[in-house]
Parts: structure tokens; sequence; C-alpha cells
């Protein structure tokens, strides 16, 4: 049983292009950059962008599409969103905790954006 199943993720290329070219909200930390697009399913879809550009090595990398895929599943939204979460180079360096703040206040930002939609 797969805690994080197929249908909550944006698996295509098409799915992602969706987002980056007609995101809906747009809301941003420091460590991250969340792109959101209303969807037509029952649920939310979650993406991860982690570039070795702003991150190089793996290990690290992984680390912080852990963090986000395990908040993403704790941290239900209360919309229907296709959601691109994209690291930039300070997640790199943060705790664990500190990503875990960053992603809680953008959550938050994002549902009071789309409830205002």
């Amino acid at each position: 049983m797969s805690t994080f199943p197929p249908t909550a993720r944006l698996l295509t290329q098409d799915d992602y292009s969706g987002v980056f070219n007609a995101a809906d909200l747009r809301v941003s930390s420091a460590a991250c950059l969340v792109l959101a697009l209303f969807n037509k399913e029952d649920h939310s879809r979650l993406g991860i962008v982690v570039a070795k550009k702003h991150v190089r090595r793996a290990v690290r990398r992984n680390r912080l599409k852990r963090l986000v895929r395990e908040h993403f599943r704790l941290t239900p939204l209360n919309r229907n969103l296709d959601l691109v979460v994209m690291a930039r180079a300070p997640a790199d360096t943060l705790p664990n905790d500190s990503i875990w703040q960053h992603l809680e206040d953008l959550w938050q930002k994002l549902d009071i954006k789309a409830a205002q939609r």
C-alpha cells in the first residue's frame, strides 16, 4: 500500500507544462516557489522540481523531495490543485524543521489565495 499513490502525482510532461504555462496561483518563500493550477480532479496532485543547479548533491535533492512529499501527504489542501514545488538554492542549507515551516507557510498562503479566487 503506497502512501503517496500515482493519483496524487503529476506524472507526465504535459501535467507539468500545464502548471508552468497557465498557473492560477503563485506563492514563494526563500526556500521554495509553488505554482498551482485548479484542476477538475477530486483531489490535489503534486510535482516537485529540485534542480541540480540549485542543489548539487543528490542526497540533498532527495531529502528535499521527501520532505515536500511528506508535507503534502500530511497537510491536505482545501482545494483541488495541481501543484509544482520548485526548490531554490537556500533550501539546500536549511535544516528539515525550517523547510517544513516554509512549506507550512506556503500552504497557508496558497489556501488564502485560492479562497480569494
